[in-house]
C-alpha cells in the first residue's frame, strides 16, 4: 500500500483549487439549470473531453480489476455530488464547504471498517482540529436546520463512503480509470433524470459549463491521486483547507459576508494538517 503524505499533499492542493472553482462556476449556473440539468451537461462535456483525449491515455492504464466497487463508488458518488450541488443553490458557499467537511468523520470510521487503516492519535488530531475550526466559522445555533443544510449533511455521508471506497479502488485500479469509469457510468445516470425535465442553456453559461467539466476531472483525478499515495485517513483531513479559500472567493464574486471566524477557523485546521503530515512523514 503505497504511503506518500507529501506527495498526496500536493496532489491535494490540485483538488482543492478545482473544486472552489467548479463551486463558483455551478453557482452561477444554478439560477437558470437544476443541479440535475447541470450534472448531465458536466459529465456529457467531461466524456467528450476524456474522448478526445482517449488517445493519449494509454488502454492499459484503463483496467479494470474492482468493477462492482467502481459501480459502488460511482453511484454513490452521484448521490452525493447532487446532494453538493443543491446545496451549492440554497445556501451561501462557505457553509456548503463547512458543512462537508463532516466528510474526514465518516471517512476515518469508514476506512477503519472497509479498509481495515489504523486511526492514530495525530489522525484524530487532524479531523478533531478541523471539526474544531469548522465549528469556528459556522457557529453552531446560527446555522438553521434548513433544507439545504440537511441535503449537505446527507451529501457529506456519501462522500465519506466514496472517498474510502476510492482508496479501495486505487489499491489495485489506477486513478485514470476511477475518473474514466466515473464520467461514463454517471453521463446515462444524468441523461435518465435530464430527460423528464430537459433545458438548453443560455449562450453565455457554456463557459462556466465548460470550466465546471474541466475542473471536475482536474478535482477527481488529484483526489484519486492523492488517496493513492496515502491512506483516506490522511488525505481528507487536508480538505479543510477549502473552506478559507471559498469563503475568499465567495466574498470577492459574490459579496458573501466572511468573518474573522474563518481564519481562526483556518489557522487550527492549518494546525492539524501539519501534525498529522508531520507524524505520516516520520512514518
Amino acid at each position: 500500500m503505497s504511503h506518500q503524505p507529501l506527495k498526496a499533499a500536493a496532489w491535494m492542493a490540485g483538488a482543492i483549487a478545482s473544486f472552489s472553482a467548479m463551486a463558483v462556476a455551478a453557482r452561477i449556473v444554478l439560477g437558470d439549470l437544476t443541479p440535475l440539468q447541470l450534472m448531465f451537461y458536466r459529465n456529457i462535456l467531461a466524456v467528450t473531453i476524456l474522448v478526445c483525449c482517449f488517445p493519449l491515455m494509454g488502454v492499459h492504464r484503463l483496467k479494470v480489476r474492482q468493477p462492482w466497487v467502481q459501480l459502488l463508488r460511482h453511484s454513490v458518488h452521484f448521490l452525493a455530488q447532487y446532494a453538493w450541488f443543491v446545496a451549492i443553490a440554497l445556501i451561501p458557499l462557505a457553509q456548503v464547504f463547512a458543512l462537508e467537511f463532516t466528510v474526514p468523520i465518516w471517512s476515518l470510521l469508514f476506512a477503519a471498517v472497509i479498509l481495515d487503516e489504523k486511526i492514530t492519535p495525530p489522525r484524530v488530531t487532524a479531523v478533531v482540529l478541523g471539526f474544531l475550526g469548522t465549528l469556528l466559522i459556522v457557529k453552531p445555533g446560527l446555522v438553521e436546520p434548513e433544507f439545504g443544510t440537511l441535503v449537505m449533511l446527507a451529501g457529506a455521508f456519501a462522500f465519506g463512503i466514496a472517498h474510502t471506497l476510492t482508496r479501495k479502488i486505487t489499491l489495485t485500479d489506477s486513478p485514470l480509470s476511477v475518473l474514466v469509469l466515473m464520467n461514463l457510468l454517471q453521463l446515462p445516470m444524468a441523461a435518465v433524470a435530464f430527460i423528464f425535465d430537459p433545458a438548453w442553456p443560455p449562450g453565455w453559461q457554456w463557459p462556466c459549463l465548460i470550466s465546471i467539466a474541466v475542473t471536475a476531472l482536474t478535482a477527481h483525478y488529484c483526489l484519486t491521486k492523492a488517496l493513492s499515495l496515502a491512506p483516506a485517513n490522511v488525505v481528507i483531513p487536508m480538505d479543510f483547507l477549502r473552506l478559507p479559500l471559498i469563503a475568499l472567493l465567495a466574498w470577492v464574486i459574490f459579496q458573501e459576508a466572511v468573518s474573522v471566524w474563518v481564519f481562526a477557523g483556518a489557522a487550527l485546521m492549518l494546525a492539524g494538517v501539519w501534525i498529522n503530515l508531520r507524524s505520516e512523514s516520520r512514518r
